[in-house]
């Protein structure tokens, strides 16, 4: 993966989270943290790849697990598969692979 604007620590902890509820989506990082003008406390911004949208058990769950987590920085969910194509235009244009569809 292309340079990311966390730390290894930060990164094992959203990826532990992720495979906990989302191993077989792919997960896209984009905005600040991807394009280099984060700040200290910039959030997170990740979007779940699916052709159909997330349970809403699983979104709640994520933001559970991230809220509850030791993260300096807040961490947005973006479900792929309810996001108009505007907003999917505007991922596209920049983003890096966090974890792999399995």
């Amino acid at each position: 993966m292309d340079k990311l604007d966390i730390t290894p620590q930060e990164r094992e902890i959203v990826c532990r989270i992720l495979r906990k509820n989302v191993p077989q989506h792919a997960v896209w990082a984009f905005g600040f943290r991807v394009n280099g003008t984060a700040r200290m406390y910039s959030d997170l911004d990740l979007a779940v790849i699916g052709n159909r949208p997330l349970p809403l058990a699983v979104h709640a769950a994520l933001k559970d697990d991230f809220s509850q987590s030791d993260l300096p920085w807040k961490v947005d969910i973006v479900d792929w598969g309810v996001i108009g194509p505007e907003f999917r235009n505007i991922i596209l244009r920049q983003y890096r692979v966090f974890q792999e569809a399995v």
